[in-house]
């Protein structure tokens, strides 16, 4: 019997998926742009998505605490 593979969480949501790609999108932006810590905020929420783990990916991103 041949293996099937389980689709993941993206796969079933095409909506998160495409939130999934925004969020690697605003991290190259904001790493190009010196702001590493933003992008490190993006790529963490990207993987809260990647994971299924909506409540952590759609928290508002709290940038004052980042400001230099």
């Amino acid at each position: 019997m041949p293996y099937k593979r389980e689709k993941s969480f993206l796969e079933l949501n095409d909506e998160y998926h495409l939130m999934y790609l925004r969020f690697l999108k605003d991290a190259r932006i904001w790493n190009s742009m010196g702001q590493y810590w933003l992008g490190n905020e993006y790529t963490h929420r990207a993987k809260f998505l990647l994971n299924g783990n909506l409540n952590d990916a759609l928290k508002p991103i709290q940038s004052e605490k980042f400001y230099v």
